[in-house]
């Protein structure tokens, strides 16, 4: 009998602290849960409340250099007095239930921003800051003896900015530089990360005979050095080329497109980009995407200068950045639409449109919002949400490549653009906040 009422006492010991265990997970899943629900830093336009997830049981306080002003939020509204709060920047403390601090909010009040919504695809032309390295690999010798001058020694990633002393862009001048110090050793000067580094490197005799260029030795056919006598073993490339989706542009011409960065195919890093273009695109055929296969815009770029849309200033990781040139500026904004910006805030789960020429003429497709994540480990995924126009559908199959970047609009407010698509669901994508790719301007 004792052993009996031991054995009880045990499990129900037990399943009490199972049940607390289990009570203190989910009240770890909940809190985590509304913190993420609430956003970091939050823009508001002047003369605004701040408004957020009406579920939260949470009260604000607004705390500035000269006042602090206790709000109250109605679980109703959701709602705090900051219609009164100047243009700038301001602290809001997150209280749980009125009593615990949780958060603090960085509020940015601005004036009212409105943008014109492209979806225009577009041709893109950078070229790097210094030659770019993909990789290395062996190059055969005039003795026959196959061998990496590099190996070890420069990576996959790395710019190449000089040459003993003697800046370069291009691979022309690399090769040419190669060529004039022969057998002497080199210095190589690199970007590599954010860190400028020098690098001594030997290169070695090669043979001129294009017949004794094999698979090994593809740097040769690669940079057109089938004259060189001396080489490094590197492939290399100083440009890149490609298309993608104008998102927005404001009525100084200042654009922001794809809304994520330039990044090398072969590195996956984000391209140093010295300078580049926009051009016009015409776009040839559609690839849809399928289930496991994203698809992709196939078109034609005329490099030409009369051709050309705008300068590229900048590459970052949510977005490229320039100019329209001025007579771009004024047919476009003929035809475009000017739309007031919808910050974090504003945006809803539900019915929104995403704006996209890949048609051959300027198209609105229904999508719909699935989930807001406010802070998100990847800037360029706040938005998800999933196609549901039969017209999109039957173009493209739902999100492909060179669709990244066309606006995202919801409530007559541009709030966020297209930036990936889910490659085991080509119908649903992701997307970026629209207040994210403006902080760049």
């Amino acid at each position: 009998m004792e052993r009996r009422n031991s054995m009880r006492s045990f499990y129900a010991q037990f399943y009490k602290n199972l049940i607390w265990i289990y009570l203190c997970v989910l009240c770890c899943f909940g809190y985590n849960s509304m913190l993420s629900a609430i956003p970091d830093h939050v823009y508001l336009k002047e003369g605004d409340d701040l408004k957020l997830d009406s579920m939260l049981p949470v009260e604000l306080e607004v705390v500035d250099a000269s006042q602090t002003v206790m709000a109250e939020v109605l679980p109703a509204e959701q709602e705090t007095n900051c219609d009164t709060l100047a243009v700038g920047e301001h602290e809001v403390v997150c209280y749980l239930f009125g009593i615990l601090p949780v958060k603090e909010v960085e509020v940015s009040v601005v004036e009212g921003t409105k943008t014109y919504a492209a979806g225009r695809v577009v041709g893109i032309y950078g070229a790097t800051q210094g030659v770019l390295v993909l990789g290395s690999s062996p190059v055969e010798t005039t003795d026959g003896v196959y061998r990496e001058p590099s190996e070890n020694l420069v990576f996959a990633g790395d710019y190449i900015v000089a040459v003993n002393g003697e800046p370069i862009e291009e691979k022309e001048e690399l090769i040419q530089q190669v060529n004039a110090f022969g057998a002497d050793k080199l210095t190589l000067t690199l970007w590599r990360g954010e860190e400028l580094i020098d690098v001594s490197v030997q290169a070695v005799r090669v043979s001129n005979d294009p017949k004794k260029t094999d698979s090994r030795n593809k740097t040769v056919t690669e940079s057109g050095s089938n004259s060189s006598n001396y080489m490094l073993g590197l492939w290399v490339k100083d440009d890149m080329a490609g298309i993608g989706t104008l998102t927005y542009y404001d009525e100084n011409g200042n654009f922001g497109a794809l809304g994520h960065g330039i990044g090398d195919g072969e590195t996956g890093e984000l391209l140093r980009i010295k300078r580049g273009l926009l051009y016009d695109a015409q776009i040839l055929d559609i690839q849809k995407g399928k289930r496991g296969t994203p698809g992709e815009l196939q078109g034609a770029v005329n490099y030409g200068r009369s051709n050309e849309i705008g300068s590229v200033a900048s590459n970052t990781d949510i977005g490229i950045y320039g100019t329209l040139k001025t007579a771009r500026l004024d047919a476009f904004s003929q035809e475009d639409d000017l739309y007031p910006v919808g910050y974090k805030q504003d945006v809803k789960l539900g019915d929104a449109v995403m704006l996209s020429d890949a048609s051959g003429e300027l198209g609105t497709y229904h999508i719909t919002i699935d989930s807001l994540d406010y802070s998100p480990a990847d800037t360029n995924k706040g938005i998800r949400f999933h196609v549901d126009d039969a017209k999109l559908l039957d173009l493209t199959g739902g999100i492909v490549q060179g669709l990244s970047g066309s606006p995202i609009i919801q409530n007559g407010r541009i709030v966020g653009a297209v930036t990936h698509v889910l490659v085991n669901e080509p119908t649903q994508g992701y997307g970026i906040f629209i207040e994210n790719m403006l902080e760049n301007h």
